[in-house]
């Protein structure tokens, strides 16, 4: 891509309703924070530029970070997840799991508690392309390591048990196992901070009795927080 080119896409980004600041963009093409961004808005829903959001995604995957700062990090890897999305929509699903294994990596390279990314997140985005990738079993044995891995750590909200055990719910709504997908979802949720708010939602979706196991967890996920916006201690 050329200066020129990504200079059109910058002003077309902005001037969509999106609107970012220009200053986000700031080193253009030889910035690669700048490519990325810029390739986060193109990819967005009502943009669809996904051809230029890959290629400027690609750019970014052989860029160095500084490991000694954590908004370096989590940019990258940020990245490295959305392309894992985009190539998983497209159905370029080798790619899509190579790069979200390099995110995986990434992310746990260091151990800053990220502001938006999470660990527990980047293995879920990992076994639910798995799942399409008919590697279900795979995926099943990688979170059942990882709940045991993590299940006795004395701290309250974990984002590992919380993807791994809603990984968990999905599976067994699929296979009509309504009791069991509520069951691991209630152990999921125990792994999340739950606002007063929510509780009362949260409990009139679990009290559904009827066995469309697969329509209840879509009325448990409409009544649970955002995962973006709450506290997680990993």
């Amino acid at each position: 891509m050329t200066q020129d080119t990504f200079h059109k896409l910058v002003h077309f980004v902005m001037d969509s309703p999106a609107h970012p600041p220009e200053t986000l963009f700031v080193g253009g093409m030889d910035n690669w924070h700048a490519r990325a961004r810029l390739a986060h808005f193109l990819a967005m829903k009502g943009i669809d530029k996904k051809d230029e959001a890959l290629e400027l995604f690609r750019s970014v995957v052989d860029q160095d970070v500084d490991d000694e700062v954590a908004e370096d990090v989590e940019e990258k890897v940020f990245a490295l997840q959305r392309l894992s999305s985009l190539e998983k929509e497209l159905n370029q699903d080798e790619e899509a799991l190579k790069h979200i294994d390099m995110a995986i990596e990434l992310a746990e390279s260091t151990d800053f508690l990220y502001k938006y990314i999470l660990r527990g997140e980047l293995w879920g985005d990992r076994w639910n392309l798995m799942h399409k990738m008919d590697m279900t079993q795979d995926a099943e044995a990688e979170v059942d390591e990882r709940i045991e891995a993590y299940k006795d750590i004395p701290i309250a909200h974990n984002s590992y048990l919380y993807y791994g055990y809603r990984f968990k719910a999905q599976l067994a709504a699929e296979r009509h196992v309504t009791l069991v997908a509520k069951d691991y979802m209630h152990m999921a949720l125990h792994s999340m901070e739950i606002p007063e708010e929510y509780k009362d939602g949260l409990e009139i979706a679990f009290s559904a009795t009827h066995d469309n196991a697969s329509w209840i967890l879509n009325e448990v996920d409409r009544a649970t927080p955002n995962p973006d916006n709450l506290h997680w201690d990993i």
